[in-house]
């Protein structure tokens, strides 16, 4: 069991109709693992989790969570998990504290231990009834009622929307250290600075079909660094290199793009006279915006 996949997809598909949902993804998640679901609206992501939660039937393929077949356990699963969606709707006549209690005893397991923390940490307003609560006060609720019972694996579709800033700080500190603790995370997100930091690796989707599953770090060093150059006299000749893209150049500056290998650039850079070199990595937003790029022009 300690090496079974907390999440796993299997060739899942999802089709409405003639209409695409997911096609064919495959994946695992490992215990104690965080990883960010990435993509546009439409691309699936929202899809594949509610076939994990049993809330969609798979067209082909399986989901499973803990052991469980989502379809055929789904009930299994929801005991298990923390579950949330990206429109969530909480009854407006309850306060969140009656919310807690209900989705406690609907999960046959009242305690909530992490309930008190979480609603110092957001700051949530639970004695109020949530009809008369902002959309950002809704999500903190929303947040609390997901996450209070301290599951084994947590999938959150946008989980920080509407959230203020500090919201947004204590919500990605506190994952970072449920995962820490064993916990399992599928974070699905628009806000790429929030996946970098605190994600092991990334799924990134795009018409419902896995186009990368790896590290940040990895994603990274498949694409390109970007280095900005100071120079006295004669530029570097990096005019016609391959894998080498000169982006910006003026009065004794220069900034490009490098694909190549070091040496190569190395080699370039020693005919000139370089003053100052700074390398910097690309962002994971950039790395989308790439894998998109060259998605649509294949």
């Amino acid at each position: 069991m300690a090496d079974q996949p907390a999440i796993r997809l299997d060739h899942l598909t999802k089709r409405y109709g003639a209409h695409r949902g997911i096609e064919d993804v495959t994946l695992d998640v490992h215990p104690g693992e965080v990883l960010g679901f990435l993509g546009p609206n439409g691309a699936g992501k929202t899809t594949a989790i509610r076939c994990l939660v049993g809330f969609l039937r798979p067209t082909s393929g399986s989901a499973t969570v803990l052991g469980f077949d989502a379809e055929r356990q789904s009930v299994e699963v929801r005991r298990r998990v923390g579950y949330l969606p990206g429109d969530p709707s909480l009854y407006g006549s309850r306060t969140g504290h009656e919310l807690l209690r209900i989705a406690g005893q609907a999960r046959g397991a009242p305690v909530a231990p992490l309930a008190e923390r979480l609603v110092s940490l957001l700051e949530a307003p639970m004695d109020r009834p949530v009809r008369k609560l902002s959309r950002g006060m809704r999500q903190k609720v929303a947040v609390v009622l997901a996450l209070a019972h301290d599951p084994e694996v947590a999938l959150l579709d946008e989980p920080t929307s509407g959230l203020d800033p500090l919201g947004q700080r204590a919500l990605l500190e506190f994952l970072d250290e449920r995962a820490n603790a064993g916990r399992t995370i599928l974070l699905s997100s628009h806000v790429l600075s929030e996946v970098e930091e605190i994600c092991d690796r990334v799924a990134i989707l795009r018409e419902g079909r896995l186009t990368a599953l790896d590290t940040v770090e990895s994603l990274r060093g498949r694409k390109y660094r970007e280095v900005s150059i100071a120079y006295e006299g004669e530029p570097p000749p990096l005019a016609g290199l391959d894998d080498i893209d000169v982006i910006w150049q003026h009065e004794g500056r220069m900034r490009f793009r490098v694909r190549a290998e070091p040496a190569q650039l190395l080699q370039a850079l020693s005919h000139a006279s370089i003053t100052d070199v700074t390398i910097t990595e690309p962002s994971l937003e950039e790395v989308f915006l790439d894998y998109y790029r060259a998605e649509a022009k294949a």
